[in-house]
């Protein structure tokens, strides 16, 4: 069986498209760059590490002396990091989650389920959530009446306007 066309020339292949000598140079050139700029860094490090101390800048007042925090091979020590006395006062950091949460949860259980005094001089008190409850269910909730009450009426003037839910029914 033949497969060549019936004119007798090959068609061309397409190609794909692709450049890989570009490729191929690009990693080349990104590479040599990298190195570059490794060397560089390194040489300027190197350079800095023996440079002498300038004379003009002052160390802070209660820094510790350059003995104190570096070690023998010129680096810090890690443990001077740390948050404590010679670095100040510490922040005030929550690192006893569950604990605290299990504090606040019992506050909230004390508040919800206890008789209390939440202002003694304004005269607020608290009451158990499971009373109040029931105290709602029997009065029913206030509703304003239907005249306004006079403007300059303030505290116990304003309560005579308040009507529960059960007596506007009636």
């Amino acid at each position: 069986m033949d497969t060549k066309p019936a004119h007798g020339k090959i068609a061309p292949v397409e190609g794909d498209g692709i450049s890989y000598s570009g490729i191929v140079w690009f990693v080349v050139i990104l590479t040599v760059t990298t190195l570059v700029c490794q060397l560089l860094m390194w040489v300027l490090l190197r350079a800095m590490q023996h440079q002498a101390p300038d004379a003009a800048t002052m160390a802070a007042p209660l820094a510790p002396t350059v003995t104190e925090r570096q070690a023998a091979n010129g680096r810090v020590y890690p443990d001077m990091v740390a948050i404590g006395a010679p670095n100040g006062p510490a922040p005030k950091l929550l690192v006893r989650e569950p604990v605290n949460l299990e504090a606040l949860r019992a506050y909230e259980h004390e508040a919800l389920t206890t008789y209390g005094v939440t202002d003694k001089n304004a005269g607020t008190y608290r009451i158990p959530i499971e009373r109040a409850k029931e105290l709602l269910l029997e009065h029913g909730l206030p509703v304003r009446g239907t005249e306004s009450a006079p403007k300059d009426v303030k505290g116990a003037g304003a309560a005579k306007d308040v009507k529960t839910a059960k007596e506007v029914k009636k």
